[in-house]
């Protein structure tokens, strides 16, 4: 019994060090948990829940200063982000994803729920609606790659395209775009 004891505390103690010994990769970003290490992906906490899309998944382009990236989880949710530089190239920089855009990008962040019992869909967008926000952060931009942070406080867009629904905090968001 006492060389199980001593066993056990041995792979515990040796499990120990090689989980703490490991690090993650700071370019995926933030969000509380781990994302991938390479590929393209979005992932974030929508209303304190891990959101992660990430292989076929998760798609994009980025052209003529356009940057175009959605992803979806198995359950159908989405997370879109749109960006469109108004000079002709992105550069690695902080952007206003809300309602009052500057003069140096367009664009939206949005998030669609998905009901799988009722097949609802529901959009919330950083853009459409008086108090939305957001905020996009590229932190890497070259040839092969564009990565990033973001958040956003989407409002719900009614079919009607009102705002008087709901609204949804997408946090700790990061992307990755391979080109």
């Amino acid at each position: 019994m006492k060389k199980i004891k001593q066993l056990g505390l041995t792979v515990t103690m040796a499990l120990t060090l090689v989980l703490s010994s490991c690090s993650s990769d700071s370019s995926s970003g933030g969000g509380g948990f781990s994302g991938p290490g390479t590929g393209t992906f979005i992932k974030a906490k929508v209303a304190g829940s891990n959101f992660l899309s990430e292989g076929q998944f998760a798609v994009g382009t980025y052209s003529n200063g356009s940057l175009v990236l959605t992803g979806s989880s198995t359950t159908g949710n989405n997370i879109g982000i749109q960006v469109y530089a108004i000079s002709g190239a992105l550069t690695v920089g902080t952007y206003d994803m809300s309602a009052n855009q500057g003069n140096e990008v367009v664009g939206n962040l949005q998030y669609t729920g998905v009901n799988l019992n009722t097949l609802a869909v529901t959009p919330f967008s950083s853009v459409n609606c008086e108090n939305a926000t957001g905020t996009l952060e590229i932190t890497f931009i070259d040839a092969t790659k564009i990565e990033g942070t973001f958040s956003f406080v989407g409002k719900e867009v009614k079919e009607d395209e009102t705002c008087n629904g709901s609204t949804k905090s997408i946090t700790n968001g990061s992307f990755r775009l391979e080109l």
